[in-house]
């Protein structure tokens, strides 16, 4: 008897598993996951502690508060925002709506994982660019570019190098790609970078209808378990992705808390100006310990362990866990003798160094 299959593309696709790491002991210090480091805005907390009624009730569609409260804060044009259930869902729908079994689509070398998951998900074929000293290359993915090409995935930041290429380069990457190509411009962590040079993507939106801008709620904003992301796009592309996004996709809970989060500017200063504070503590404790590792914009490090000794980063990942410290290892992405952390609060931060501190010294 013959049982069911699933389609070729999912047949062969390896299942995406986040790894946040593992460790026995209960009280752990998670500096896996790029999640914010100050927790979440306490009136977002108030909001929800208080969401008490019409839980039988279905959301919303759309929410026109927190897209009103995300146009005033960032000065976008309301009707070109589109809400998500993170912005891996709308990753994903972008792939479903734009890409055909016989499409190519076009992703970096250390890019976000989920692009090349969407992507085959999708049934199109995926293309890496390489990248050139961790950061991603525009003469690179210009060279991918061919007649099939449909999508371009441009994380800037990127996760996980926390490297970014400049506004010259971004304009530069757009100009020269043909108006029938999408470009996927992911800044899930702009809000963290302070650098003069870098684009957030917006500008483009509103003068081109072949880009979309993705943004979470994830990081700076700390809530990555009510699962919110939101994109800005031309009115075309959103009417095609809301077709394809499921009609109750954003809870109450998350359009709730999400407005009293990005209405709280205090925090989301406190927040950056504490990831600038110990990512420079951060710089010099490792140069220090002479490890090698990436100039970050965002809020988490790419650490390189010595070649000399084989295997130091899972054998370091393997102390660290053992300690309740849990931090990436980044063999999925090629990167056997890298760990990436991201940057906790102080007492987690003090710890995970003098951990790590340990480590190298036996």
């Amino acid at each position: 008897m013959n049982n069911p299959t699933a389609k070729a593309s999912i047949e062969n696709l390896q299942t995406y598993k986040p790894n946040f790491g593992k460790s026995k002991i209960n009280n752990l210090i998670r500096l896996s996951a790029n999640e914010g480091a100050l927790g979440t805005s306490l009136n977002a907390i108030k909001v929800i502690k208080s969401f008490t009624q019409n839980l039988n009730r279905y959301p919303l569609q759309v929410s026109d508060d927190l897209i009103s409260a995300i146009a005033k804060r960032y000065f976008l044009d309301k009707r070109k925002i589109i809400l998500g259930n993170g912005s891996d869902e709308l990753i994903s729908i972008i792939t479903q709506a734009f890409l055909d079994s016989s499409d190519e689509a076009i992703y970096t070398e250390f890019g976000f994982l989920q692009f090349p998951q969407a992507i085959s998900v999708a049934g199109a074929k995926g293309i890496v660019a390489k990248d050139v000293n961790f950061t991603a290359n525009v003469d690179n993915i210009l060279s991918k570019i061919n007649k099939k090409t449909k999508l371009i995935f441009l994380a800037n930041a990127n996760n996980p190098t926390g490297t970014f290429i400049p506004k010259k380069e971004v304009i530069r990457l757009h100009k020269s790609i043909p108006s029938n190509i999408l470009l996927v411009y992911d800044a899930a962590y702009s809000e963290y970078i302070t650098n003069n040079d870098y684009f957030d993507g917006s500008s483009l939106v509103d003068h081109h209808k072949n880009v979309i801008m993705l943004r979470t709620f994830s990081k700076l904003h700390g809530l990555a378990s009510l699962r919110l992301g939101w994109g800005y796009c031309s009115e075309y592309i959103l009417n095609n992705l809301m077709k394809v996004r499921g009609p109750f996709s954003v809870n109450t809970a998350a359009m709730l808390a999400g407005i009293a989060a990005i209405e709280d500017i205090d925090f989301q200063e406190r927040s950056v100006a504490h990831n600038l504070k110990w990512m420079r503590w951060f710089e010099k404790e490792l140069k220090l310990l002479n490890l090698d590792f990436q100039i970050s914009v965002t809020n988490f490090l790419l650490v390189k362990f010595p070649d000399e000794i084989h295997n130091s980063a899972q054998y370091a990942e393997k102390f660290l866990a053992e300690q309740g410290i849990l931090v990436r290892g980044m063999n999925a992405y090629g990167l056997s003798n890298y760990l990436r952390f991201s940057i906790g609060n102080e007492e987690e931060n003090i710890i995970f160094i003098n951990a790590l501190k340990s480590f190298l010294d036996n």
